[in-house]
């Protein structure tokens, strides 16, 4: 993936450390197979969360948009399901 979505303004915002992460991430999600990305994430939304990391709804909305660009329609919705999932899990885990 190119760095083409850090010159989105809307990232302007976010915490630079938080860029910083997200910038390493997409890096090393670059090399890994479709099949790969969700485990990937998954591992490095732990990874974030003990460095005491975490990204609100807006900040989410315009990292999966960058994740998605260039994905197929079927891609998308795919991440799209996958991401309500996390986020009922996450919300039934708080209660």
């Amino acid at each position: 993936m190119d760095n083409n979505w850090m010159n989105n303004p809307a990232f302007k915002d976010i915490n630079p450390q938080k860029l910083l992460l997200l910038n390493q991430l997409l890096g090393q999600a670059s090399s890994k197979s479709k099949e790969e990305l969700i485990p990937f994430f998954i591992a490095a939304s732990s990874k974030a969360s003990s460095m005491g990391m975490s990204f609100n709804d807006a900040e989410t909305d315009l990292i999966i948009t960058a994740l998605t660009s260039n994905m197929s329609e079927q891609d998308k919705n795919r991440v799209e399901t996958i991401r309500k999932l996390t986020k009922m899990l996450s919300e039934q885990q708080k209660r």
